[in-house]
């Protein structure tokens, strides 16, 4: 290779090299498909094998949405009188609800209020886990129903997937 075409080559591919690497790493990532999701939740008490530290578990069925589709199940792991209320039968929870489908398991965090003397209950679940299709899904879900040892909670909200 002669002296001159050195002197602009070297520089020409050390240029493509970097441009090529940089423009691969900048590469956007894919977005989220997000869908949006609704259902019932039906589920009841099951006091047997509970791992609750609080003591309350439910398993029940998720109906409605094809996506969540599925069987159900909740471990509470925090319980206490909701703040700034005289009704003593009026609780604030929190735990992990496990809705596994045919696509995969979605886990969400699941906080909400339960008033026992009327049976009204209310939650938000942000999504905190999955696996299959929900492996690193983000979204929520608001559930509002009614019961006391049997709840029928009607749901609404949003998943994202990432593939």
């Amino acid at each position: 290779m002669s002296r001159n075409v050195r002197r602009w080559a070297v520089p020409v591919l050390v240029g493509a090299v970097l441009v090529g690497g940089l423009s691969a790493s900048a590469r956007p990532r894919p977005r989220p498909k997000c869908f949006k999701v609704w259902g019932t939740l039906t589920s009841t008490m099951s006091p047997g094998d509970c791992d609750s530290p609080v003591g309350i578990c439910t398993t029940g069925e998720f109906r409605g949405d094809s996506l969540l589709k599925g069987r159900t199940t909740f471990v509470a792991d925090s319980l206490g009188p909701a703040a700034s209320t005289e009704a003593a039968t009026t609780l604030v929870y929190s735990g992990l609800l496990t809705i596994r489908t045919k696509h995969g398991t979605l886990t969400t965090r699941d906080t909400g209020i339960l008033d026992t003397e009327n049976g009204l209950v209310a939650a938000r679940d942000v999504v905190v886990g999955g696996t299959g299709i929900f492996a690193g899904a983000t979204g929520h879900i608001l559930f509002q129903g009614t019961g006391t040892s049997t709840f029928v909670n009607e749901a609404s909200g949003e998943i994202c997937l990432q593939r």
